[in-house]
């Protein structure tokens, strides 16, 4: 039973040995079966061949591991030829060389300069809170605003306006005092 296994094993080592060779990438030669090696020799071909897909230069320096795990299991030294099987297992294993970052563009900036404040929406429903977030960023605008009087006077009726539940008169009156203190 356990000959038949290995039997199995090695015919289907050849089998991916061979179908790799006739993909074009390393060809390895299959361990022979029944020596103390030959789990870990074939450990390294699987995982050489598994490199040869995603990292074909580490592959090839794991083969050249494993060519020499093979010649030594040949010449009776399985202790070297087991250390030369586990380190093209790490070699194969190694990851991909980095590959360059895309240039992308150089974010320009623009050619005029935006606002100092927070841009006020088009046209928002005229609520109450709405009307008072509109005074509130006006109230903002004007901390360093250079027309301060008129500022002020307008300040004022945009507060009378949202008192009277005018929420569009003190929407409109916030929207200029913000214009006006954007643009000096």
């Amino acid at each position: 039973m356990n000959v038949l296994m290995v039997a199995a094993l090695v015919a289907a080592a050849l089998s991916v040995t061979q179908a790799a060779s006739a993909a074009g990438s390393v060809p390895l030669p299959a361990p022979p079966p029944g020596t103390p090696v030959s789990a870990t020799l074939r450990d390294a071909m699987i995982a050489i061949e598994r490199a040869a897909s995603t990292n074909p230069a580490a592959a090839q320096s794991a083969a050249l591991n494993y060519n020499a795990a093979i010649e030594q299991l040949r010449a009776h030294q399985y202790e070297r030829a087991r250390a030369s099987a586990l380190a093209a297992i790490i070699q194969s294993a190694a990851p991909p060389p980095p590959v360059a970052p895309v240039a992308h563009a150089p974010i320009a900036a623009p050619a005029f300069p935006g606002p100092r404040y927070y841009m006020i929406p088009d046209e928002l429903p005229s609520t109450q809170a709405n009307a008072q977030r509109y005074v509130a960023l006006a109230h903002r605008a004007m901390a360093s605003c250079s027309a301060s009087k008129t500022a002020a006077a307008e300040y004022r009726g945009a507060l009378a306006a949202l008192d009277a539940k005018q929420y569009r008169v003190a929407m409109a009156d916030s929207r200029n005092i913000v214009d006006d203190c954007v643009s000096r």
